[in-house]
C-alpha cells in the first residue's frame, strides 16, 4: 500500500499538467514575475531533456558485468524537480519551504532509482543540469532589467521559434515559451494587471482561469497533431496564463489594473 502511494505520489510530481497548473495559480494569484519565471524554467527544463535524449544516442538500459546501470541519460522528473522546486528556494527563502523542496527533490530521485531503473549518476547530472537552468534564468532576470522593452518582446518571438527550427519535437515547449513570453511583454505594458485584496475575487479568477485551462487543453484533441498545430496550441495556453485571463480578471472586476481610475479612488 505505501509502495502504491509513492508511486502515485510520484506520477503526480512528474505530471506536466500538475506543473503547469501550480504556474498558472502563481502568476494569477501570488506573484506574476515568479509566476512567468517558473514558466520559463518549466519550459526550457523539459526542452533540454527532450533534446539531449533525441540526440545523444543512448536509448536503452543494460546491466554491465558488474551488476551496475549503463549510463542512459538524467531522468527528466529529477531535472525538473530540481529546475522547478530549486528556483523558488531563494525567491521563498524559507527553511521550512527549502526542507520541502530538497525533500520532493529526494523523493522524485530516490523514486526514479527505484522504479525507473536508473544509475546514481544518471541522478547527479539530471539535479546538476536542473541547476544550470535556473542559472540561466536568473542571469537572464539580470539581462532582462538591463534592456528595452522593444528589445525583450523581440526576443520573445525569436527564441522559441529558433528552438522549434532546432527540435522540432520539443513544439508544445517552444510554443510556451512563445505565448508566455508574448503575453507577459504585453500583461506588463498594457495590461498591468494587480492582484485584489479580496481572497474570494483571486479564488474567483483562479477558477475561471482553470476552466478556460481546461477548455484549451481540450481543444487539442479536434486539432490535428502537426508539429505547427502544436507550437500554436501550446503558444495559446501560455497566452491564456499571462495575459488573456488576467485581462479577463480584469473586465470582470476580480482583478485591478495599475493606473486605472478606479484603482485610483481605492
Amino acid at each position: 500500500m505505501f509502495m502504491d502511494w509513492m508511486a502515485n505520489t510520484a506520477a503526480l510530481l512528474i505530471n506536466d499538467w500538475f506543473y503547469l497548473t501550480i504556474i498558472a495559480l502563481v502568476f494569477w494569484t501570488i506573484d506574476k514575475n515568479i509566476g512567468f519565471n517558473l514558466l520559463v524554467i518549466f519550459s526550457i527544463s523539459v526542452y533540454i531533456n527532450g533534446f539531449l535524449q533525441f540526440t545523444i544516442p543512448s536509448a536503452e538500459t543494460s546491466e554491465l558485468s558488474s551488476g551496475s546501470f549503463e549510463f542512459i541519460f538524467p531522468p527528466k522528473e529529477v531535472q525538473l524537480a530540481s529546475a522547478f522546486w530549486g528556483f523558488l528556494i531563494p525567491e521563498i527563502s524559507d527553511r521550512r519551504y527549502t526542507a520541502l523542496a530538497c525533500s520532493i527533490i529526494f523523493f522524485t530521485s530516490f523514486v526514479s532509482l527505484l522504479y525507473g531503473e536508473r544509475s546514481i549518476q544518471d541522478i547527479i547530472v539530471a539535479i546538476l543540469l536542473g541547476i544550470f537552468v535556473v542559472y540561466i534564468v536568473y542571469r537572464s532576470m539580470d539581462w532582462i532589467g538591463s534592456v528595452p522593452e522593444p528589445i525583450i518582446f523581440s526576443f520573445s518571438l525569436v527564441l522559441p521559434s529558433s528552438l522549434l527550427l532546432l527540435f522540432p519535437e520539443g513544439a508544445h515547449y517552444a510554443g510556451l515559451l512563445l505565448g508566455g513570453g508574448v503575453g507577459y511583454s504585453f500583461e506588463l505594458i498594457k495590461n498591468r494587471m494587480i492582484f485584489s485584496k479580496h481572497l474570494w475575487k483571486k479564488a474567483a479568477a483562479a477558477a475561471t482561469g482553470l476552466v478556460g485551462l481546461l477548455l484549451i487543453v481540450y481543444l487539442e484533441s479536434l486539432l490535428s497533431q502537426t508539429t505547427l498545430l502544436q507550437f500554436l496550441h501550446t503558444a495559446f495556453i501560455g497566452l491564456w496564463i499571462t495575459l488573456l485571463l488576467p485581462m479577463l480578471s480584469i473586465k470582470l472586476g476580480l482583478h485591478e489594473q495599475a493606473g486605472s481610475i478606479r484603482n485610483n479612488n481605492l
